[in-house]
């Protein structure tokens, strides 16, 4: 049904697809939602210290993003109720970061995944809408997560909590929510903000590009198309959105073509002449370490990590060069054409875990997968969040069966760590 919907796109307009994919997911039981608004004063904040790192790209990027056209952030507690949680020490909470290729679907749409963390992590949960392109350009969605982490360090008097210690917060994520989950860690790392005490990414989006040759994998028995390398918009039916995207993003080219306001910072494959390859940035902005986190010069001096993927998911092999990437900062390089030398070389503690036979998110479906990635990610947090500061285990990359038995990475797992296009855009030939 899925992989119907996603194929046969061109009969409906982009804003048809987002409504349909933001529909409510069904609650677990026993859990309670409590929705809310982020103030617009934390996205203000989160605008400083973006505003400092982005200033590399801000000649590629379009500006929209500080003009706040709402006020506030929708957001939402996934909470068992009368769980004590204020009266802990460990006060565990995820940061939840819904999917959906950062133009589609809703923390209303993750509400099985976020109410299943919730009971079987014994935590509470955070989930906010971040703005979806391609009404809203990057760094919107960034501006949005970030606003709500620096919310959870410092509420307001009437949140009913008090600030919360970093070293208690997960950042956690499905899909773009994964790729956006690991750019918010290089955002909190990169202004030096207090870091969160891990990242769990769940089928991670973090290669804008498409580099990676999964994604064009006719073997993969996903629900994922195969990628394709033109333009986004031919993709949906002609619609007011896409026609004020088109005019937008036709500006946006002339501006960076034209005007020449700073150093091309873009590989020669992202020259597109049939138009935008992403609803979510130009095709300059790609490779924006905060856009496609994998291409980041340096993955070191991250947070604690665990990656999931499935064995026949089309972004398997992003979660695999990541976590080599991010375990081993100095043997696994980036694309070839970044060559800047990053200050954090310190190896990040990294967990891979590719379950076999699994689909994209497949925390989604009902499967003894699914219950062993479950298991395992409550682990991971409760580790993480040890007040003890018991030493982690060292960094792993392993494969789980559907038996749940552990075993090392398959041969064409490993091919991917030899892949010399890294980060370039494959041909439409």
């Amino acid at each position: 049904m899925i992989k119907s919907t996603l194929k046969n796109t061109n009969a409906i307009t982009i804003e048809q697809m987002q409504m349909g994919s933001s529909r409510p997911a069904p609650v677990k039981a026993d859990v309670t939602i409590n929705e809310f608004k982020i103030d617009n004063k934390y996205r203000h904040e989160a605008q400083v210290h973006l505003e400092k790192i982005l200033k590399p790209y801000e000649h590629v990027l379009d500006t929209e993003w500080k003009d706040l056209k709402d006020d506030g952030i929708n957001t939402e507690w996934i909470q068992v109720p009368n769980d004590g949680w204020e009266k802990r020490e460990i006060r565990k909470t995820i940061l939840f970061l819904h999917g959906g290729g950062y133009y589609l679907c809703s923390k209303e749409s993750h509400r099985g995944i976020t109410s299943s963390l919730a009971k079987k992590a014994d935590t509470r949960v955070l989930a906010i809408n971040y703005r979806l392109a391609p009404q809203n350009q990057f760094p919107a969605a960034l501006q949005d997560a970030l606003a709500a982490y620096l919310y959870l360090l410092n509420p307001p008097k009437d949140a009913g909590f008090e600030p919360l210690n970093p070293k208690n917060i997960i950042i956690s994520g499905a899909s773009a929510g994964g790729g956006l989950s690991l750019a918010l860690g290089l955002t909190i790392r990169d202004a030096g903000l207090p870091s969160c005490a891990g990242i769990v990414g769940w089928s991670p989006y973090v290669d804008l590009t498409q580099s990676l040759p999964s994604l064009s994998d006719e073997k993969c028995a996903d629900y994922v198309p195969i990628a394709k390398f033109g333009n986004i918009t031919t993709n949906f039916a002609e619609s007011q959105v896409s026609k004020e995207f088109k005019e937008k993003a036709a500006a946006l080219a002339a501006k960076i073509t034209d005007q020449n306001l700073g150093p091309k910072i873009w590989h020669e494959s992202f020259d597109r002449p049939d138009g935008r390859l992403q609803w979510y940035v130009p095709n300059e902005g790609l490779a924006i370490p905060y856009v496609s986190p994998m291409l980041a010069e340096s993955l070191g001096d991250l947070p604690p990590l665990l990656l999931t993927t499935g064995d026949d998911d089309r972004e398997r092999d992003e979660a695999i060069y990541l976590a080599h990437r991010s375990a081993e900062p100095a043997k696994y390089k980036g694309p070839s054409y970044n060559t800047g030398k990053s200050p954090f070389q310190t190896p990040t503690n990294t967990t891979l875990e590719i379950y076999e036979e699994m689909p994209h998110v497949f925390q989604n479906m009902e499967h003894a997968c699914t219950t062993k990635s479950y298991e395992r990610t409550a682990e991971f947090i409760s580790r993480v969040t040890n007040s003890l500061n018991e030493p982690l285990p060292p960094s792993s990359y392993n494969c789980i069966s559907v038996k749940g038995e552990f075993g090392p990475l398959k041969e064409h797992h490993k091919k991917i760590l030899e892949w010399e296009k890294i980060g370039i855009v494959p041909s439409t030939t």
